[in-house]
């Protein structure tokens, strides 16, 4: 991190904005299905026009303060993120410029170019991801369980059990992509290599009549490029299927018990519909932090590359 320090410092303020402001939408949807659950507790059941318009335009201001807060935390992040890769992508390419033949044939200019754009891209778009979602998903998720168990104690349980076989699947899931991310970049460098030395020596190419050889070595590459890429995505594909399951069986469970509570007068009908809303908001955090940790996997396998310009010694 000392190394990279110096590419936060300059933009050291959207960096601690964004995720700070992110947390106002937290609030927002923390505190919205509660006073929902006023409503239809106190408001609905009693008939209480004035109370419901009271209750509303309270969550119409928390609603405004949740946009704003959204709107300025994703703007402080993008602003930090594209500025962090662009700063860094220059220091790449300078550093580059310093290398000698030696170091260039190392690393071929076909993965000199992927390793300036595509896996700084990575590096960007993980970022911003981080910074958007870092104390959004658990802050999420630590208060939705938190106003779960306030509202009905045994119904929440139904979470705990949950929660361990997602964070499982989550763990296996990163295990394998994170080794097959990386074989992609390499693959990525090889197709790139080919179509620059293409591209250069056209003439050539064309002189001695060798175009069916260069476009038969293009297709090979570009084949082991999409292969390598279909197997890194068939592994991280699995997720959400495995989300969308495991939310469905659990509020299968939360409706069937939270209805058997309400007909025994264990429950109150509002209650049982801001429980499920804390379920989804659960569950979303959950999914929010297994996709920062999938695009994480693979933006560590380009820094692990950009690393590996940066400690050449020129």
């Amino acid at each position: 991190m000392k190394r990279y320090r110096k590419y936060i410092m300059p933009y050291l303020l959207a960096f601690i904005a964004g995720p700070i402001l992110m947390l106002t939408e937290v609030a927002g949807e923390i505190a919205l299905p509660k006073m929902m659950s006023l409503i239809i507790n106190n408001g609905v059941a009693n008939h209480d026009v004035s109370y419901i318009i009271r209750v509303g335009f309270a969550m119409i201001g928390f609603a405004g303060v949740m946009a704003l807060g959204g709107v300025g935390g994703t703007y402080c992040a993008s602003k930090a993120s594209v500025s962090f890769s662009a700063d860094l992508r220059r220091d790449l390419f300078e550093k580059v410029q310093r290398f000698s033949f030696k170091n260039i044939d190392e690393f071929s200019t076909g993965s000199l170019v992927t390793r300036l754009t595509n896996d700084v891209q990575q590096v960007q778009m993980v970022l911003r991801m981080a910074l958007v979602m870092m104390f959004r998903a658990p802050g999420m998720f630590v208060g939705a369980l938190i106003m779960a168990f306030t509202m009905n104690a045994r119904l929440a349980l139904v979470i705990l059990v949950v929660i361990p076989v997602l964070s499982v699947g989550i763990g296996v899931i990163l295990k394998i992509a994170f080794p097959r991310f990386t074989v992609m970049q390499k693959a990525i460098d090889q197709l790139n290599s080919g179509v620059q030395e293409a591209l250069t020596n056209v003439r050539v190419i064309k002189s001695f009549v060798r175009e069916d050889f260069e476009e038969e070595k293009f297709q090979e590459n570009n084949k082991r490029l999409k292969d390598m890429s279909l197997r890194a995505m068939n592994v991280v594909i699995i997720n959400m299927p495995m989300m969308t399951l495991a939310m469905n069986i659990t509020m299968l469970a939360v409706v069937w018990y939270g209805g058997n509570m309400i007909i025994a007068g264990n429950m109150r009908v509002g209650d049982l519909t801001a429980f499920t809303t804390y379920i989804v908001q659960i569950l979303m955090s959950l999914m929010m932090l297994a996709m920062i940790f999938l695009q994480a996997s693979r933006a560590m396998a380009s820094l692990k590359r950009i690393n590996e310009v940066l400690d050449v010694e020129v």
